[in-house]
């Protein structure tokens, strides 16, 4: 079977061209027969490109690349704010070509249609019972096949705009886009920071790794009052504590609140990886931090479907 198939569709081309700035995923692509060439010896971008980013300083190359190109269609995702690792990196790839884009897209214009209707909703899935009110006149963001086609022969979107609608809360001053309640079960975390700062103890990072684990292992309960999580239990023990450590200033006021819309890899997500494809499963993810002072902690919750209330009570 055709690995870059979706792509593919997605493009509506065959000539796929995979961008990095790891010579070992080069190497990897390669001997299977995909076509991959480092960022830093481009003179001109691809036609289509599918982007995984190890580094800073290979994203900015990207986007710069990108930005004097006047043609060039690309998507892509920054691995090195979550697991810059090679094996990490090569299940990100993996699960990218098992995703399918067209899908997706179309899930979220379902979403979009549920939340234009501005209602109150309940969240109900496997051990969740949650609601959710947006505030007025908010608007989620995503991207459908319109956005797409309007972007005509030149585009460069981040992976994650494809895979979610999502409401963002990310200056806290700023009036509250969303109120959640409910008590929700949680599979698995995902863990970003956008720069990695050293002042951030290795203690720190090597808890939330084993937390990670833990969650992935025996899943997890999160109690959530206001848009602020009030517990975080794994195992009988509650890690908010942890959790408030590494999300900095932010605290645990929920910075995201999101839809995934990914169905296709339902059955192949490994939760122990900390790779940004988990984060568009489909069900409902929220996220404390802001991964600007600390961490940017999404809790993933698959399976979680949204009704307007009205429905449910008639």
């Amino acid at each position: 079977m055709n690995p870059l198939r979706h792509f593919e569709r997605f493009f509506n081309s065959t000539d796929i061209t995979l961008l990095t700035d790891s010579s070992e995923l080069i190497t990897h692509a390669q001997a299977h027969h995909i076509n991959a060439r480092l960022i830093s010896e481009l003179q001109n971008m691809p036609p289509n490109s599918v982007c995984i980013t190890l580094s800073r300083e290979g994203t900015d190359s990207l986007l710069q690349r990108a930005a004097a190109d006047p043609s060039g269609r690309a998507i892509y995702t920054q691995a090195h704010a979550f697991d810059p690792a090679l094996n990490s990196v090569i299940y990100t790839f993996e699960q990218m070509c098992l995703t399918d884009f067209q899908l997706a897209m179309r899930k979220q214009e379902h979403l979009l249609s549920l939340l234009d209707q501005q209602q109150p909703l309940v969240l109900t899935g496997p051990n969740t019972l949650g609601h959710l009110v947006i505030a007025k006149d908010v608007a989620p963001y995503a991207m459908i096949d319109e956005d797409v086609q309007a972007a005509n022969d030149r585009f460069i979107f981040p992976l994650a705009e494809l895979l979610e609608v999502h409401y963002t809360h990310m200056a806290p001053d700023a009036p509250r886009p969303f109120t959640l309640n409910g008590r929700f079960q949680v599979a698995g975390i995902l863990s970003a920071r956008g720069y990695h700062d050293p002042s951030i103890p290795t203690r720190l990072v090597d808890s939330l790794a084993t937390l990670s684990d833990s969650v992935a292992l025996h899943g997890a309960t999160a109690l959530i009052e206001d848009s602020q999580l009030r517990s975080f239990t794994v195992a009988g023990c509650d890690y908010c504590a942890l959790l408030n450590e590494a999300t900095g200033p932010r605290g645990l006021r929920l910075t995201e609140c999101a839809f995934g819309v990914n169905a296709s890899i339902a059955d192949t997500v490994n939760y122990r990886i900390n790779s940004q494809l988990n984060e568009g499963i489909e069900g409902l993810h929220v996220a404390v931090g802001d991964g600007r002072q600390g961490y940017h902690i999404d809790l993933l919750m698959p399976g979680v479907a949204a009704a307007p209330s009205q429905q449910l009570i008639t």
